[in-house]
């Protein structure tokens, strides 16, 4: 057992030194070419029955501070409540809204996206979805700056509204922050395997030499991971890690909702490339074991090596957490100061969650293996 500790333990002190610890360190200096002017963008929303959402979605979309100029791309993904009248009274008060129909269309999104991305007028192209919303006016700059730059494709943080600290909606915006830095952190070391498609921006030319979604049409999700885990050559995937740049969704307000969601968004994984399956389920196992073992060593006389290993290894993953908590500013690296209550409370919140995602993501790998009509 002392052996195999040590094993998983390594394991994930490298994983969380090499890919998480720094995942939202800002930004990707490997684009060196000069920013060009500002050019218009797309931006695309597909929406089906988001009545409740939308009309906060497309305002505060259209409150862009983008002098470029964008058009807004309200994607009708045949909606049967009032989704459809919220967005012509919209688009009835501003120019830049367009309303598609896409006709009929398979399970999840990707018709309707295609069918908007097809019809939009210009070259950039940034994504979200209608239960989203951005966090500041300059969310089109900041996620766009890259595609100026010289990226293909600009990865962005899609995370919760929430603010309870008990049950699913605590666990999901926790949840949120780990998938954020998996992402992110594989993408600065090279390796996308994938976005979040509430907060997503790429070029069409990209889209185009990706072949669009027809390599994984067959399943109703993988329309942001699939996409990007399919990116290779010299697809340039830059990271937007400004804290001004986020969106915000409304978490599921139920356990059943919740993991139903994650269940499906678990079942495109196989579809990774090996070297992606490999890296991640090692993060999945790694991490369980680890609390499992160091929990069996406490009861033995290694017990001071389980605290050791846990001490070294929260070193990592406190400092990768603690950039959503106390955002770094777009200058420099200082964190803002936050209340002495804070600095007591949050380390013990993040133990508390990262605990949890150990046996958390063991379940996912578990029931990614049933076939879809037992979930």
């Amino acid at each position: 057992m002392l052996a195999v500790f040590f094993f998983v333990a390594a394991t994930q002190l490298f994983l969380w030194a090499y890919f998480l610890k720094d995942a939202l360190r800002p930004a990707d200096r490997r684009i060196a070419a000069p920013e060009a002017p500002a050019s218009p963008v797309s931006v695309i929303v597909c929406f089906h029955n988001e009545e409740s959402s939308l009309w906060k979605c497309l305002r505060e979309i259209l409150q862009q501070n983008y002098p470029a100029g964008f058009e807004l791309l309200a994607v009708n993904d045949n909606s049967t409540d009032g989704s459809a009248e919220i967005a012509r009274q919209i688009a009835a008060q501003d120019t830049r809204v367009r309303i598609l129909h896409p006709g009929p269309t398979r399970p999840g999104k990707k018709d309707a996206l295609a069918f908007g991305i097809a019809r939009a007028r210009y070259e950039f192209l940034l994504l979200t979805d209608a239960d989203c919303y951005p966090t500041t006016k300059n969310w089109v700059s900041h996620m766009t700056k890259p595609l100026h730059q010289g990226a293909d494709v600009a990865l962005g943080l899609g995370l919760y509204n929430a603010t309870d600290l008990n049950g699913p909606i605590a666990w999901q915006n926790f949840e949120a922050k780990y998938v954020a830095l998996k992402y992110m952190g594989f993408a600065r070391r090279g390796l996308p395997y994938m976005g979040v498609g509430r907060n997503l921006a790429y070029t069409k030319s990209f889209f185009r030499r990706a072949g669009g979604l027809e390599a994984h049409a067959d399943l109703p999700g993988g329309d942001d991971d699939l996409l990007i885990a399919g990116a290779a050559g010299d697809t340039v995937v830059a990271r937007v890690t400004h804290h001004d740049s986020a969106t915000l969704s409304v978490p599921a307000e139920s356990w059943a909702a919740f993991f139903r969601q994650r269940r499906r968004h678990q079942s495109t994984g196989w579809r990774y490339r090996p070297v992606h399956q490999v890296l991640l389920g090692l993060l999945a196992l790694s991490h369980g074991l680890f609390f499992l073992l160091g929990l069996l060593l406490l009861f033995t006389s290694w017990y001071w090596l389980a605290l050791l290993m846990y001490l070294i290894r929260f070193f990592f993953v406190f400092r990768a957490y603690r950039v959503f908590y106390f955002p770094f500013h777009e200058g420099g690296g200082k964190p803002r100061m936050v209340s002495g209550l804070l600095y007591l409370i949050i380390p013990v919140l993040v133990a508390w969650y990262d605990a949890l995602v150990g046996p958390f993501y063991l379940y996912l790998a578990l029931v990614s293996l049933l076939p879809a009509r037992r979930w």
